[in-house]
């Protein structure tokens, strides 16, 4: 990874990914020094980086430690640009790593400031079928913030996660049933604050027609 080939360094990125399926291989993996090498080779714009980097990535974010050191790292930015525009496998797979970094709290602010909700939604848009499934569960552990439920049905997901329940994998769907519950919840608050607004706006209206409609008494 540090002095090796492009060939050379996607392999090596294989290899890690198949070590890192092992809870105890992914804390050394860590330790080595193996984090910003990986972020370096995704920056690198390459294809066997965009697909083979972003799984290991998506691996090693199984471990809470290694979240945070990943966005230090700057992951995030680079795994967006990855979800834009990247081959299929790598938009599945970063969707999939962005997921995993989201199940940290500490985590998700950082996920949609850099930019992630508007692909993600996308992939749920015109994605192939895996991209689909992981950009469901990147957005079902987002969504964990009530400030990004509201974002999200902006953003028209919420048609999109109900086509997905309709004709979508199954392996997905569990999921998506979930996540259409807490973001239609979402959506009950903002009716429930708009009706609040407008009766207080009914109200105020017909406090003003009352005044108006009062007759002035003279003055001499």
């Amino acid at each position: 990874l540090r002095a090796g080939s492009e060939e050379g360094k996607a392999n090596a990125a294989m290899v890690i990914t198949e070590l890192a399926y092992d809870a105890p291989t992914r804390a050394l993996i860590t330790e080595t020094g193996a984090l910003p090498l990986l972020v370096e080779m995704l920056r690198s714009d390459t294809e066997a980086g965009e697909v083979d980097v972003t799984s290991v990535i998506a691996w090693l974010a199984q471990d809470v430690p290694t979240r945070t050191l990943l966005v230090a790292a700057g992951a995030l930015p680079l795994l967006v640009e990855v979800l834009r525009s990247g081959p299929e496998l790598g938009m599945a797979n970063a969707a999939a790593a962005i997921g995993e970094l989201a199940k940290d709290a500490a985590t998700r602010t950082p996920i949609v400031a850099a930019g992630a909700l508007p692909p993600l939604v996308e992939l749920l848009r015109s994605g192939p079928k895996i991209c689909k499934t992981n950009a469901a569960f990147a957005i079902g552990e987002l969504a964990e913030d009530a400030p990004t439920r509201a974002l999200l049905v902006t953003a028209g997901a919420l048609p999109l996660l109900v086509e997905l329940l309709r004709a979508g994998p199954e392996k997905a769907k569990a999921s998506v049933a979930f996540l259409l519950v807490r973001l239609a919840t979402e959506m009950q608050h903002e009716i429930t604050a708009l009706r609040t607004g407008r009766d207080a706006l009914a109200e105020g209206f017909e406090s003003s027609r009352r005044s108006l409609a009062r007759p002035q008494r003279g003055t001499t």
